[in-house]
């Protein structure tokens, strides 16, 4: 959280007063009624203000501040895509400082607001390292500028909101410290300076510490410590009046609107526009938001707890103790069924992650017989009288029942929800012989009609809204984001659309391998494997190094990573695994490593410079068949229509944000080398993919490819 202290852009006033200025300057007058003063008041800036802090003015990213402030303005919905190097980020802040200083909105919405109390503009990031670098430099970094060129009297403001789970809470954490050994509570010792909230100020913390005592998601004001904890008073803080900005993640934000959609409390300020940035990643947080979920290992905690519960006199311990077993009894009963009735071909496949399975026949059954017992918790548990030991675990225990209570009602209509299983460790007990154990505990049904829930809570409010993100269209299309989101029900008139590309120069600094002597991908073909092995060490000894090697299945990176290190290639080797970091730092330290990695190196992480100078991508990045997808092609005529309005566009997006993490800045240079034979001169997607990147050279010769690096680098880079 930046503390600084709001005020108004001097000069937006209805009178028209020229900013002041250096005498070589000239003199811009900004008028709060003249919507083509603030336009050129954006370019002057771009072009005259930004230089002097060594900025290059970029037209395209002055077109696309002048398009965010027209949509701000008219208070539109706007889709925009700006490819890296565009400078997106400083494209969107200006006009929003214009909108909130400018208050040019609040009265379009009814409200005027006192002074030191308007409206904040809210922006919402999918990642915390945008978040982090939207407070810590972009815009203290604009403020900057904009208070030495004498624009604004006070300095910009903006306060960071984050998940609960990333801050402390006090209750937990004073009853962490009272049973952790000496070594964790050294560790987690620094956290009795209450001026300490947010967990990732301590890096010492462990995982195992975080949730420990981080604050739980029924943190409420039944906790005896609500009001004068540090997680409240920070909330206070965060809510006051005065911020230009309120920095949150998707899942906030759509929070806050599902709540505001029920009448409920809002979790931030009122607002007067939404930037939502990495807006690929927004469909995600509301299929997340808006998904019901069902979870075993909470059903059975929360009968466990019901279960060691000591009542007062005259309470009837034993008939609450039956109801909790039969409870849990029947939930692990219910997703015993539910694991059943997963495809064979689905288990052990490390490519999919949404499990198909059936709720009819016993499964239904068991659902609702499961709701009519915890229909009775939910009755009988505020009543219950505890003693005193339990009464916090019984408050927090009735809240969980009835959640579990509103998720299986959401699942007694299983028939609007796309449903599907997913994977969790949970230890099953007392499993019957021949019956598989719930390894996937984790039931998520989505509602059928997400979109039509988007637009009416969100996409159908009068206020202005920005989705910008990198990669955010495909072949030149809004269409697939437009249709899974809802956007397609906003009316034309006022949904704008924008792409800006790269400045860049790819056709100088970026050549295209595309192979043409790999089988068709295949995981469980030794040939294949061996295949791209050979031609990823032929690849990486062309570029000394330098090399990320990028999959769609960690089982195909374990193979070929594990061919790779049998042949002892002088480069250090690095394998990226499921929600590691360590290998990624030491890569990046390595000078000339090899990186071995999938999931999450697909899209937003930066590695400027020569480290990676060699991106392999083993295959197309098709997404694998799941009952999402499954339901999906049901809303299309026929599978060639699926296929080209979902199937390829998303493949698209994805294989230009793989793409994106080669050129990072415009010194960088290098290779994208596409190992799929679908790519290939006779493949059935060339053109697609080849349509999806920036014109840059194209070869299937690794000769070439070793010439272009001689090129394009130093001598140095090669010793």
């Amino acid at each position: 959280m930046i503390n600084l202290v709001g005020g108004r852009i001097s000069g937006y006033r209805h009178t028209p007063v020229p900013i002041i200025v250096p005498p070589t300057r000239e003199a811009l007058f900004i008028d709060t009624s003249k919507f083509n003063d603030y336009m050129r008041f954006l370019r002057f800036f771009f072009e005259k203000d930004m230089t002097g802090y060594g900025f290059t003015p970029r037209e395209k990213q002055i077109e696309l501040a002048e398009e965010i402030f027209a949509a701000l303005n008219d208070r539109s919905v706007f889709l925009g895509e700006a490819a890296v190097g565009t400078g997106k980020t400083l494209a969107y802040l200006l006009p929003s400082v214009l909108i909130r200083r400018g208050r040019i909105n609040e009265g379009k919405f009814g409200v005027r607001l006192p002074d030191g109390h308007q409206m904040p503009v809210v922006i919402a990031t999918a990642s915390i390292a945008l978040q982090k670098a939207l407070i810590t430099d972009y815009i203290p970094l604009l403020s900057k500028i904009l208070m030495e060129r004498k624009i604004i009297k006070k300095p910009l403001t903006a306060a960071l909101r984050k998940g609960k789970s990333h801050y402390v809470c006090d209750r937990r954490f004073n009853a962490f410290m009272k049973t952790a050994n000496m070594p964790t509570r050294t560790a987690a010792a620094a956290l009795r300076n209450r001026n300490i909230v947010d967990l990732s100020e301590l890096k010492e913390l462990t995982p195992y510490i975080k949730r420990g005592i981080n604050v739980d998601e029924h943190c409420n004001r039944d906790c005896t410590q609500y009001g004068y904890c540090r997680y409240t008073r920070f909330l206070q803080s965060v809510n006051k009046g005065g911020y230009d900005f309120q920095v949150i993640n998707h899942n906030l934000f759509l929070a806050d609107i599902m709540l505001r959609a029920h009448n409920g409390k809002p979790l931030i300020p009122d607002y007067q526009a939404v930037v939502i940035d990495e807006a690929h990643k927004f469909i995600d947080a509301s299929r997340d938001m808006y998904c019901s979920r069902l979870t075993l290992d909470e059903i059975s905690n929360a009968a466990r707890d019901i279960g060691s519960f000591t009542l007062a006199p005259g309470q009837k311990t034993f008939e609450l103790r039956r109801l909790a077993k039969r409870v849990d009894s029947k939930s692990r009963l219910l997703f015993q069924f539910l694991n059943q009735a997963v495809p064979d071909d689905e288990i052990g496949n490390d490519e999919v992650e949404r499990y198909t399975t059936k709720i009819s026949g016993r499964a239904d059954k068991l659902l609702r017989d499961l709701k009519k017992d915890v229909d009775v918790l939910v009755d009988v548990m505020p009543g219950i009288a505890v003693t005193s030991k339990f009464k916090e675990r019984h408050k927090r225990v009735t809240r969980t029942v009835t959640d579990i209570d509103d998720t299986l009602s959401a699942f007694m209509r299983h028939r609007d929800l796309v449903y599907w299983l997913e994977n969790t460790e949970i230890p099953v007990l007392d499993t019957p012989a021949g019956v598989r154990a719930p390894a996937l505990g984790i039931l998520q049904g989505m509602p059928k009609n997400l979109g039509s829930l988007l637009y009416k809570d969100l996409w159908a409010k009068e206020f202005p809204m920005i989705l910008i993100s990198g990669t955010l269209s495909a072949a030149g299309s809004f269409e697939h984001i437009q249709k899974k989101t809802g956007l397609d029900m906003v009316p034309a008139k006022r949904l704008v659309e924008t792409s800006k590309p790269s400045p860049f120069d790819y056709r100088k600094n970026v050549m295209l391998y595309v192979s043409e002597d790999i089988p068709f991908p295949d995981n469980t073909d030794p040939a294949y494997i061996d295949a791209v092995t050979s031609e990823t060490e032929r690849l990486i000894g062309a570029a000394n190094g330098h090399t990320a090697v990028l999959f769609t299945s960690y089982k195909a990176m374990e193979l070929v990573h594990e061919r790779v290190k049998e042949h002892d290639l002088p480069f250090p080797i690095f394998r990226l695994d499921r929600g590691g970091t360590a290998a990624l730092d030491q890569f990046k330290k390595s000078g000339n490593g090899v990186l071995f990695a999938s999931g999450q190196l697909w899209e937003g992480i930066d590695i400027p410079g020569d480290i990676l100078s060699m991106l392999i991508i083993v295959r197309l990045p098709f997404a694998v068949p799941d009952p999402l997808s499954n339901w999906e092609k049901t809303m299309y005529t026929d599978i060639d229509e699926y296929i080209e309005k979902v199937i390829v566009p998303e493949m698209l997006v994805k294989l230009r944000q793989g793409f994106g993490r080669l050129i990072r800045s415009e010194w960088d240079s290098g290779v994208v080398a596409i190992l799929d034979c679908r790519a290939g001169k006779r493949g059935s997607y060339r053109k697609e993919v080849l349509a999806a990147f920036p014109p840059c050279l194209i070869t299937s010769s690794i000769k070439m490819v070793s010439k272009f690096f001689r090129k394009v680098k130093s001598a140095v880079y090669f010793t």
